[in-house]
């Protein structure tokens, strides 16, 4: 099996004569023991008479040329189509940052302005739990000072 796998790796080589001595010796040796690598010898030089039976088409002398224009005058085609694309996308890269900008600094403004550490209690909170409120008690939550 391991040899198998090793001439069938040179299998094409063999075909094409292109082994040195001691390889072709050794492909042979193997051949004259194993129907199934001969088989795939077998096969492989009837895909090369197959390819080799099929008639060559010339190309045109210019075609390859022709082919690079084409290709060039495409890119080229491309490019003013989406030129308008990219001045578009230009102004919008110096836009978008002013309205991002200004809902940053309204969040931002809402958080400040808002916020409540929540662990404190506002005077009608205080009083509506029933607990009786001192007038230290209510200063501090009247202030938010704290000792």
């Amino acid at each position: 099996m391991r040899e198998c796998a090793k001439v069938g790796r040179l299998l094409s080589r063999y075909l094409d004569k292109e082994l040195d001595n001691i390889r072709d010796f050794r492909v042979k040796r193997h051949l004259d023991s194993c129907p199934a690598c001969r088989k795939e010898l077998l096969e492989l030089s009837r895909v090369k008479e197959l390819v080799l039976k099929q008639e060559r088409k010339a190309l045109p002398q210019d075609y390859l040329i022709s082919r690079l224009w084409k290709r060039i005058a495409d890119e080229q085609h491309d490019r003013k189509r989406l030129s308008w694309l990219a001045s578009v996308g230009g102004l919008s890269r110096r836009l978008i940052p002013v309205p991002v900008a200004a809902v940053v600094l309204s969040i931002a403004f809402l958080v400040i302005c808002f916020r409540r550490p929540a662990s404190e209690y506002s005077l009608e909170e205080y009083i509506l739990s029933g607990t009786q409120a001192t007038t230290t008690t209510a200063l501090e939550l009247i202030l938010g000072a704290k000792n």
